[in-house]
């Protein structure tokens, strides 16, 4: 019984590599496919912030002969928005309103002096932006934009006035988180608001406005 017992152990042991050998081998890990990480969507939410910048290039265009191009001036005021982020995408809706000092003097020999300016002025924007790394936006921007200017004439009379003038305005910006909260914006607009007659002066000339601006500013995300 022990011989038989010793002979199937045997002939086990020797079976073992060939049983192996019929095996299928296999074959090796595939390796890991990287998947972008998706941003983490720190552009969603509600923020405010403030900003400054300058006009340059600008013209208080009009009908009546007055040289009023090449106006400049400071600009500089508050702004606050809301941003959604999808993916990269992000779309938002943002409102400004600043404080500016551009102005522009027209002297003639007939005798005429006109000077006109814009004490502040404001808009209400969508803006569109693709987040090129999660901390960096680039953006366009377009809505409605609000002026108010003031038309003052001291030869050959001594008479002012204001009128509240609207239009459009369209830009790119872009505007980089070097925090969670913390944000800085650097952008470019362009602006045109419609003429409006000025009733108060001589000529009684319609009056109005276009002009670039470049500006900087600081946000604060909640």
């Amino acid at each position: 019984m022990k011989k038989i017992i010793w002979a199937a152990a045997t002939a086990a042991v020797l079976a073992t590599p060939a049983f192996a050998a019929d095996l299928p081998r296999r074959g090796p890990y595939p390796e890991a496919v990287y998947v972008p990480v998706a941003p983490a969507g720190i552009w969603t939410g509600f923020y405010v912030g403030a900003n400054i910048g300058a006009n340059f290039s600008s013209s208080f265009n009009n009908n009546a002969g007055y040289s009023l191009g090449g106006a400049s001036g400071f600009t500089g005021g508050l702004q606050a928005g809301y941003d959604y982020q999808i993916n990269r995408f992000v779309v938002g809706i943002v409102g400004d309103v600043n404080y500016s000092s551009i102005n522009r003097r027209y002297v003639d020999t007939q005798p005429t002096d006109v000077r006109t300016s814009m004490n502040w002025n404001g808009s209400i924007r969508a803006r569109l932006g693709y987040a090129v790394q999660d901390n960096m936006l680039l953006y366009a921007t377009a809505g409605l934009a609000l002026g108010n200017v003031r038309a003052s004439e001291t030869i050959p009379g001594n008479f002012s006035q204001s009128k509240m003038l609207t239009g459009w305005t369209a830009g790119v910006g872009g505007e980089y988180a070097f925090t969670r909260n913390w944000t800085a914006l650097l952008e470019y607009r362009y602006t045109s608001l419609q003429k409006a007659t000025y009733t108060a002066l001589t000529d009684v000339p319609r009056i109005g406005f276009e002009g670039h601006q470049i500006r900087t500013g600081i946000n604060y995300r909640f």
